[in-house]
């Protein structure tokens, strides 16, 4: 495990970067916290958007819960742009710039990684029904907000005619994506691969409560821990290495649809909850990953 011995107290210093509204972070934070001090270092949750942090003291600065971000993106990312090419920030603020607007995803399906059937536009209202028909194809269709966390805004609707009704009612004038509903969410659940340092950690799988579609908790999701398989370190290792730019830290959300094909739903960058406490060894990996960043 990586130990700072004979380091200045400076060179040790960690921000653990959170909101306002989780100033002690979230579920596995105590756990790295105690990682992180066993080796050497001394983390401190600090919310982005604090006026009065200093920044330039900290040897890291990891994105671990700073999860308003999508409700503040303007002032969020005028924060973020504060640390462009800053090799202290764990993940480089590069990527994770790119990483929180979900239209990511079609740059990823450019590099031939296949994700749900999907549509996108700069300003909701420019959908048309036509279009949103045809991606259909008689499925249901899924309707959210380029910007968004936590299943936040993520409808599930029956028709094109619906989907534009709501649009044009919730969200006329911003990014929207449209997607193809995958019903094997439904029947299987959707995985999640930990990537942390170089390497999967462990792997989870959300799925959703009864009569929803989102596998988050908020909305009845269970989460149960599964073993890691050769098709999932190499799938990992896929989609991570056709990234622009290499994070120590990642999750990969993705679905098996009923042909067998892999699909990535999501790939989480910025502030993933990455499920530590499914894995005794994880918060350790996690630390290590910080610690060993460059910088």
């Amino acid at each position: 495990m990586t130990t700072f011995e004979g380091a200045e107290s400076a060179e040790r210093r960690v921000a653990l970067v959170t909101a306002d509204h989780l100033p002690a972070g979230m579920e596995d934070t105590a756990g790295l916290v105690d990682q992180l001090r066993g080796a050497g270092a001394e983390p401190t949750l600090v919310p982005w958007s604090d006026p009065h942090a200093a920044w330039d003291s900290f040897d890291r600065i990891m994105l671990h819960s700073p999860w308003d971000y999508s409700t503040r993106l303007a002032e969020f990312s005028g924060w973020l742009d504060n640390f462009t090419n800053d090799a202290r920030m764990v993940n480089p603020a590069a990527l994770i710039s790119w990483n929180l607007d979900k239209r990511y995803l079609l740059d990823l399906a450019a590099k031939g990684v296949i994700i749900p059937l999907t549509l996108a536009q700069d300003v909701g209202r420019n959908f048309t029904e036509p279009a949103l028909t045809e991606l259909a194809a008689g499925a249901p269709l899924v309707v959210k907000p380029a910007v968004g966390a936590g299943g936040g805004r993520t409808y599930r609707q029956s028709s094109a005619a619906e989907a534009i009704r709501l649009i044009r009612a919730e969200m006329p004038d911003e990014p929207v994506l449209v997607q193809r509903y995958e019903a094997m969410i439904e029947a299987s659940g959707e995985f999640s691969v930990i990537y942390l340092g170089d390497s999967v950690s462990h792997v989870v799988r959300k799925t959703p409560g009864t009569r929803e579609f989102r596998v988050q908790s908020q909305y009845g999701g269970t989460v149960t821990r599964l073993p890691v398989e050769p098709w999932m370190r190499d799938y990992a290792r896929s989609v991570v290495g056709k990234l622009p730019g290499q994070p120590r830290y990642a999750r990969l959300d993705f679905i098996v649809d009923e042909a067998g094909t892999t699909k990535l739903m999501e790939i989480e960058l910025a502030e993933p909850d990455l499920f530590l406490r499914y894995d005794d060894r994880s918060h350790r990996a996690l630390a290590d990953a910080i610690l060993d960043s460059p910088g």
